[in-house]
């Protein structure tokens, strides 16, 4: 199956931003993701506080990604700044978020994995509580969408504590 998404993921590396970009500038994101340019992407993924983490398709073309931030700052935080499918409502992001989550808490001592989302994206945030993720609040009028709008921003997050209580008995 071409969109079916591979149970493993890996770092993203410099050839990727094409795709990346291509996932991210599908009609409907800018508004709940927004979207960063090229030059962006390219410093973030060189960037050690950074990991970008991809799911490929069969073809090897990434079908999801994720950019995290926080891991050189020593807390414990870790920051969810995107997370995108390619085809949403197909299961694919809920299977990508789960090995994302799995990456960061299996490969580092981070406590608390966090997010900010849109209010409005319910997809993303109904997937995000199936997994675990707790709504913290909501920073008022804290993002701005291209449009100049501001908007607010739910504050989720999933402590290293409860992502190990979801997990099946080994």
């Amino acid at each position: 199956m071409q969109n079916a998404p591979s149970t493993d993921i890996r770092r993203a590396i410099v050839t990727d931003i094409s795709a990346i970009m291509q996932i991210e500038r599908q009609p409907g994101y800018e508004l709940l993701v927004g979207r960063w340019e090229a030059d962006q992407h390219f410093r973030n993924i060189t960037d050690r506080n950074f990991r970008y983490l991809v799911a490929d398709s069969d073809n090897g073309r990434p079908i999801a990604f994720a950019a995290l931030s926080g891991f050189e700052k020593g807390n414990g935080l870790v920051l969810i700044n995107r997370l995108i499918v390619k085809t949403p409502g197909m299961g694919v992001g809920k299977q990508f978020l789960r090995a994302v989550m799995a990456f960061v808490f299996e490969n580092t001592q981070t406590q608390r994995l966090w997010l900010r989302v849109v209010p409005d994206n319910t997809r993303a945030r109904h997937v995000y509580q199936l997994l675990g993720f707790s709504d913290e609040g909501v920073l008022e009028k804290a993002g701005t969408r291209p449009d100049g709008v501001r908007v607010d921003l739910a504050v989720m997050s999933i402590q290293r504590a409860a992502w190990e209580a979801s997990l099946p008995p080994s």
